[in-house]
């Protein structure tokens, strides 16, 4: 039986636009030739803005972007953690079904649905509608004062940032909306004899669970870089109804992906679990005369009542997913936080 899995349809736009503007190439070509090309493309226009733009910026008069909102530096650290969270999941989603033995358990017709996690025409389409929408509105709006937040506005944020969103945005929700639907659809049956005590389904839990942090993480950074400057105690400034208003959404959209992702693998897994109790009970009642008289009751098949027994014990020491306290308080953690952050915060000014 195979242990590996790969979803051969998957592509990802941060790869594509990183290997189209020659990263794949400087990957191969650099000593360590293991460092992911998206890094590499993220970090050399995050180094270009800020060692170089930025600097020139400085000395012409001007103030270092970071020296005048050092918040700033929250934005680009969530790039990077945009990038490392789209390799995670996308990893992670590949050793999940390997440890399902999807490739082994479910037929041609079923396994297509998990050779990618998201369409790459609709990442496509939904990644040149936000272009030309960031292009109309730096051209239309906000317009491009000088020749160094032109490069920012007109192809740093288009072509590097908005890859990073794009992609995270689809593969997060591949992990936590269509991969539960897929597998639940499938209907994998639970493996009892787990090592783990998880059915097989450790990796798919500790994927929607890590996930979650990611995006978790993403947001407190997203809070330190719309609230930094409450944080530094900067004069007058108050963020706008927007930046509330997409916190809160963005808030509100993680609640909403653990709870419906660990809803359905729970739901499923003590579906399975309480039909394989059930059919075992049955195979108790056949191996025992009198079941429910315990004092005339009498053994009629003692290897049949001993096979059923070990077979239950197996069934029972099964956990469902999210199995213990402590899972369960890492995820309530994650969920609170962000909000008790803003609302602190918020309550201050």
């Amino acid at each position: 039986m195979s242990t590996n899995f790969e979803a051969k349809d998957e592509k990802n736009l941060i790869e594509y636009i990183a290997a189209l503007c020659g990263f794949s190439r400087l990957s191969t070509a650099l000593p360590r030739r293991d460092i992911y090309p998206p890094y590499l493309f993220v970090g050399a226009f995050s180094v270009l803005d800020l060692a170089v733009l930025q600097v020139y910026v400085h000395a012409t008069g001007g103030t270092h972007i970071l020296i005048e909102t050092p918040n700033t530096a929250a934005g680009y650290a969530a790039v990077f953690l945009g990038v490392y969270g789209v390799r995670y999941m996308s990893s992670g989603y590949e050793e999940a079904l390997a440890a399902l033995r999807a490739q082994d358990r479910v037929g041609t017709a079923d396994i297509n649905q998990f050779q990618r996690i998201f369409s790459w025409r609709t990442k496509v389409i939904i990644y040149l509608c936000a272009v030309v929408v960031l292009y109309a509105n730096t051209i239309l709006n906000v317009g491009v004062p000088n020749q160094v937040t032109a490069i920012n506005f007109l192809f740093t944020w288009e072509f590097v940032f908005l890859p990073v969103i794009v992609e995270f945005a689809f593969t997060y929700y591949g992990i936590h909306f269509l991969l539960p639907r897929r597998i639940k659809k499938t209907e994998f049956n639970l493996f009892f004899y787990d090592p783990r005590n998880m059915g097989g389904f450790a990796a798919v839990g500790q994927l929607l669970k890590r996930s979650y942090y990611i995006y978790t993480a993403g947001l407190i950074l997203f809070f330190l870089l719309v609230y930094g400057p409450v944080l530094l105690s900067v004069d007058g400034y108050v963020p706008g109804l927007f930046e509330l208003v997409f916190f809160s959404t963005a808030w509100f959209v993680g609640l909403l992906s653990i709870g419906y992702s660990m809803y359905t693998i729970h739901q499923l897994m003590s579906k399975k679990k309480e039909r394989r109790i059930r059919e075992l009970e049955t195979e108790l009642h056949q191996a025992i005369e009198n079941p429910y008289d315990i004092n005339n009751s009498k053994v009629v098949d003692q290897d049949k009542l001993d096979d059923a027994r070990r077979r239950l014990k197996e069934v029972r020491d099964t956990r469902v997913y999210p199995a213990t306290f402590t899972m369960w308080s890492q995820i309530a953690i994650s969920v609170l936080l962000p909000q008790l952050l803003q609302i602190t915060v918020q309550t201050a000014l």
